[in-house]
């Protein structure tokens, strides 16, 4: 496996891609990714599942999620969309981290069928994109943040109604996506987690349960990986000191940073940025 450092000059990039038949290695990024295949049949091998996914399909990628993508019959390349961005894009934005809990989140499956109309209107969203940028008319710029950000509306929605649908213990799971919004909107500072088990409504030891079993992480694992996709993506934009970085990102210190650091990238930040 390895880990695309992948540079979003602009923060997102909407671009067409093309599938081999030939099995690759897996790979991973601190963006959030939402893939579409355009032409044929793939495979979508996604952490422990495959995914076998028609043209429309519509996939939403977790940062640091190891994944790969080829066409299922040998033959041509096969189109498909890939849409990355960094969640500072829209975190400013008013309810904008509510947008990013669909790429925090397991409880949905990442897989929103071609068949859904929130697939086909994201499908629709993402061709107008490109088309924009292919024009390059005046004003395309804004136009094309616009149109990410009525994509990432879609997801969301469709988000909320799945988790209303398939969630047994509704409040619970609210409870949970309270916090995680909570958390991506604080994540470089101290976290007092009395305080974020207040927010949610629930018992301390049930908190604890349902935020494992909704993220797949602790609350202390999932504040560092936050903090770990920012630094990565300041590392790679910026001419910002390790150390500067390191407290930026609520660290407390460059000696934590680099210890963090390499424990989950096998590397040294200094390594990294070299890299």
């Amino acid at each position: 496996m390895y880990d695309s450092n992948i540079q979003l000059v602009n923060g997102y990039t909407i671009e067409e891609r093309l599938a081999q038949y030939t099995e690759h290695e897996w790979h991973m990024h601190d963006a959030l990714e939402i893939s579409i295949p355009l032409d044929d049949a793939m495979k979508y091998p996604l952490g422990n599942d495959m995914y076998n996914a028609v043209p429309g399909d519509v996939f939403l990628l977790r940062p640091f999620e190891p994944h790969w993508n080829l066409i299922q019959e040998e033959g041509k390349p096969g189109r498909w969309i890939m849409l990355l961005f960094s969640p500072t894009i829209v975190g400013p934005m008013p309810g904008g981290y509510s947008l990013l809990t669909p790429f925090y989140t397991k409880d949905v499956s990442p897989l929103i069928s071609a068949a859904s109309p929130y697939a086909q209107s994201v499908c629709r969203l993402v061709m107008e994109a490109m088309e924009e940028r292919r024009k390059a008319l005046p004003g395309w710029e804004l136009q094309h943040y616009g149109l990410l950000v009525q994509i990432l509306v879609h997801v969301h929605r469709y988000f909320r109604e799945q988790m209303a649908e398939n969630t047994v213990d509704a409040a619970a799971f609210s409870g949970i996506i309270d916090a995680v919004e909570y958390m991506m909107e604080h994540w470089s500072e101290e976290i007092n987690m009395d305080e974020l088990i207040g927010r949610s409504q629930l018992k301390k030891t049930w908190f604890y349960t349902k935020f494992k079993e909704v993220t797949g992480l602790t609350p202390l694992a999932f504040t560092v990986r936050l903090r770990l996709q920012y630094a990565s993506r300041q590392l790679r934009g910026t001419n910002e000191s390790i150390t500067d970085i390191a407290l930026t990102c609520g660290f407390g210190s460059s000696s934590y940073f680099n210890k963090v650091f390499r424990d989950f990238r096998g590397m040294t930040p200094g390594e990294y940025r070299k890299q």
